[in-house]
């Protein structure tokens, strides 16, 4: 019998404190593998969820995907789950390294991550997220445009995740406006629920061109 366990974590407006933070610094890197099928399946349950609440679906972005894979692949690796990086690498910070503000005059993004020690489909997943008020918040916004996601698998992942075969997946949404382009959608396929242990956090960071709309703030 599986017990649930949720650990969340909220970066707030210009502070650089985190809320159940897990880290691990002499983790054993572990060998990872991407779950592609997980990442349709997602994408998919999110935007039925949007749906549902009368919000448009959001759209694959290459960028956003590939920040997202990244970061899945550093916690598995590094034996932590948190937005933060064991190097002191904001989310905002790294972000950005991947899905870029310049050429636009108004960027954000925000993040769920999730980990489970048992089998995660996308349906726990999302329901996870769902039943998180930060998370569902993020999964609810009107304001994304894109979204991308990296579902990882290791068969021993050390450091916070105990030695134990360990599903990572981070969930980037992000809107840039006032220039450049968007990302094209992608066909997403539904996989079938379980039960699984499940650690989530959820963040938020934002940059304006006139600075309006305080949420995290970083400059572009």
């Amino acid at each position: 019998m599986n017990r649930a366990t949720v650990i969340l974590g909220l970066l707030l407006a210009l502070t650089a404190s985190i809320a159940g933070s897990a880290r691990a610094a002499d983790a054993t890197p572990a060998a990872t593998a991407r779950v592609q099928d997980l990442d349709s399946a997602i994408l998919d349950g999110l935007n039925a969820v949007r749906s549902s609440h009368g919000l448009r679906p959001l759209v694959l972005s290459a960028d956003l995907e590939h920040a997202a894979v990244a970061h899945s692949r550093a916690m598995l690796e590094g034996g932590f789950f948190d937005h933060v990086s064991p190097d002191g690498t904001t989310f905002a910070q790294r972000v950005k390294r991947y899905y870029s503000p310049a050429g636009y005059a108004n960027w954000s993004a925000g993040e769920n991550i999730v980990y489970s020690t048992a089998a995660l489909d996308a349906a726990t997943a999302v329901k996870a997220w769902m039943q998180s008020p930060p998370h569902r918040k993020n999964m609810l916004d009107p304001e994304w445009r894109e979204v991308g996601i990296g579902s990882m698998h290791a068969a021993s992942a050390g450091g916070a995740f105990g030695g134990e075969p360990t599903w990572v997946i981070t969930m980037d949404f992000g809107a840039r406006t006032g220039g450049g382009t968007t990302a094209k959608p992608v066909a997403a396929v539904r996989t079938p629920s379980a039960k699984s242990t499940t650690g989530t956090k959820a963040h938020k960071a934002a940059t304006r061109a006139r600075n309006t709309g305080r949420k995290a703030q970083t400059n572009a």
